[in-house]
């Protein structure tokens, strides 16, 4: 069947709910892998810290990879570097690791201050690689997906906290942590807001941590404060996919409260249970295995996996998560084939 759509249009009207030619190849997880180092020359340490090699590695998931858009940066510290975090380990085949987190201690909550996303952490290169990839992606007609923490991931983990720790702090001390989350919600706003006016059109919302508080928790300490998250990110003028870790079960029916445009659902979580759960007027993406599948399984296995997805109702056709750094171009490219050859399949393509 013919295509009549490009990406970044495909992609925006799927997020809308509308009729698609095809579904949506848009690469809302991140994308650095070896295979797409080599193949463009920008590496991992390296492409972490040099705008001009973040721009490059994130076009080479359009370029070689066969994904729809690009996606930057590729871990999960931007916020913790930029409030004071201290990382270590970087290597070219892994993400590195937190040696000091932004909030070592209780009483560091109340010492924590909102970044300056033009000086503090990693933050002013990223903004620097987002405004190298801008025209480009104009040309290509390519969306570009900036990654933002939520509230609760960056109130238990993502080198703001440890996550040992702040699970102990979430039980025992409600009140600091409730200080904490507000702070966090701020953070991340601000982040946001400086990625999309540097030209970012989507948010990619990372609530990974949501399955590891009670649904009761998660309804009377937590979901406000993503509500007001999302709805800000969008007056804003962004697109949002909120992305949920693990197996979700227990919250997945909160999450179209939030209202926003996605739902990122992991691999943890079957897509076609996913569907049935949140319904149809909610647009889901995911949710390929890209720890066991897309790193050590056959492209036509890869292939099998993708149509999966897409019969059982996703709208966008990525990963669960990130692609690991191990993941061999041949399946990032049969990823990519799979919503060539079948998404026309997809749910919203039927309404064409």
């Amino acid at each position: 069947m013919s295509e009549t759509m490009s990406p970044i249009e495909r992609f925006h009207a799927a997020m809308e709910n509308n009729p698609i030619d095809r579904v949506s190849l848009a690469p809302v997880t991140q994308t650095g892998t070896t295979a797409l180092m080599e193949k463009c020359g920008a590496y991992w340490p390296e492409a972490h810290k040099d705008p001009k090699l973040m721009a490059q590695l994130s076009w080479a998931a359009y370029e070689y990879g066969g994904l729809e858009g690009v996606r930057i940066p590729f871990y999960v510290y931007t916020e913790a570097e930029a409030t004071g975090a201290k990382l270590s380990k970087w290597k070219k085949k892994n993400h590195p690791v937190v040696d000091v987190p932004s909030v070592p201690n209780l009483e560091a909550i109340d010492k924590l201050e909102i970044p300056d996303p033009k000086k503090d952490g990693r933050m002013p290169q990223i903004l620097e690689a987002i405004k190298i990839l801008v025209p480009k992606c104009k040309q290509e007609k390519l969306p570009i997906i900036t990654s933002v923490i939520a509230p609760l991931t960056m109130t238990l983990n993502a080198g703001v906290t440890d996550a040992m720790q702040s699970m102990l702090w979430w039980a025992k001390n409600p009140n600091e942590m409730d200080k904490l989350i507000k702070k966090t919600l701020e953070i991340g706003l601000v982040w946001a807001e400086a990625a999309y006016e540097a030209g970012s059109d989507t948010i990619f919302y990372n609530g990974a941590f949501d399955a590891s508080v009670t649904p009761d928790d998660y309804e009377k300490r937590v979901i406000r404060y993503h509500i007001e998250g999302v709805r800000k990110l969008k007056e804003m003028g962004a697109y949002v996919v909120y992305h949920s870790c693990m197996d979700i079960s227990p919250v997945i029916d909160k999450l179209p409260r939030l209202e926003a445009h996605a739902i990122s659902v992991s691999q943890e979580m079957d897509m076609a249970k996913a569907r049935e759960i949140v319904g149809e007027n909610v647009i889901l993406a995911g949710n390929v295995d890209p720890t066991y599948t897309l790193i050590k399984k056959s492209p036509e296995e890869v292939l099998e996996e993708s149509k999966y997805c897409i019969d059982a109702g996703t709208d966008i056709l990525c990963p669960g998560c990130g692609y690991g750094p191990n993941t061999p171009l041949e399946n990032m490219t049969a990823l990519a084939q799979a919503g060539r050859e079948y998404g026309h399949n997809a749910r919203l393509a039927k309404k064409n």
